[in-house]
């Protein structure tokens, strides 16, 4: 009956997400025209039949649809924005045992959605959910105890929990590390190995204006290495891209986390760190 409840809400999930996705991209008057002409009305019926089996998982207590309620309710998205609905979702999940949701909830203390701004709070959460495995909060504490946000100044447990994120696949936490290596106390600097995690975060998924600053970091990383050096650094990147394949598959799951940028409002500066 479990792992039906599991199946049912991720079923409801998927297609609440596709259904987001196609409202969202842009149609043009052709394609209306044919949707509407062969499935007047399709898309509601099915968006309230995925949204009814949601509804119905989250309430027999299964927590990846309690969360992922959660995130319609703190998005606006297939169902009106409701803040106090939003944390009463995520806090049902984080009973269950969901680090998305903690996730989630951090989130929302950190930005004072919902809820005022707490940092404390937000770290806390954070801090949970990245007890549990959860990578995005891995790199949140990272950078919370680095920038003494909502925590006294811990740059051990930041670099712990940047080195940690990096190698769960975090992007950003790769840059960090490459720079960390480049940047290091001469007995702890090792360019070989910072020119691999930048050529590995180079090679994920980075939006361009981050990848023009990633070729200009390799670039003047590699004029500091000889050619051998700079084939060591290329085969280490190669090894690590492997390592962060094998370690996704082993533990492939879909996390339904709310993107940083869902927090953005009038009142959240300085959110741009966290993305």
């Amino acid at each position: 009956m479990t792992t039906m409840r599991i199946f049912v809400a991720a079923i409801a999930a998927s297609a609440l997400l596709m259904l987001s996705r196609a409202e969202a991209a842009p149609v043009s008057d052709s394609e209306r025209s044919s949707v509407d002409a062969v499935a007047p009305g399709a898309a509601v019926i099915a968006n309230a039949s995925a949204l009814e089996l949601l509804v119905g998982a989250a309430e027999t207590g299964n927590a990846q649809a309690m969360n992922f309620l959660g995130v319609l309710f703190a998005t606006g998205s297939q169902l009106p924005r409701d803040y106090p609905m939003a944390l009463y979702w995520f806090q049902k999940a984080i009973d269950g045992g969901s680090s998305d949701a903690m996730d989630n909830l951090g989130g929302m203390y950190l930005v004072g959605m919902g809820a005022p701004r707490d940092y404390v709070n937000a770290f806390r959460w954070f801090e949970h959910s990245a007890a549990h495995g959860n990578v995005r909060s891995m790199y949140s504490v990272a950078v919370m105890a680095d920038e003494g946000l909502g925590t006294s100044r811990d740059p051990k447990l930041a670099r712990t929990l940047y080195r940690q994120a990096a190698k769960s696949g975090c992007v950003p936490a790769m840059i960090w590390v490459g720079d960390d290596y480049a940047r290091g106390a001469v007995n702890e600097r090792d360019l070989v190995e910072a020119y691999a995690w930048l050529q590995l975060a180079l090679q994920s998924n980075v939006q361009e204006e981050r990848q023009i600053k990633l070729l200009a970091k390799i670039e003047r990383l590699g004029a500091r290495l000889s050619a051998d050096r700079r084939d060591a650094a290329r085969g280490r990147a190669t090894h690590l891209a492997e390592f962060l394949r094998s370690r996704a598959l082993s533990g492939l799951r879909e996390a339904t986390t709310l993107s940083r940028s869902s927090f953005v409002s009038s009142e959240s500066d300085g959110i741009a760190t966290f993305r």
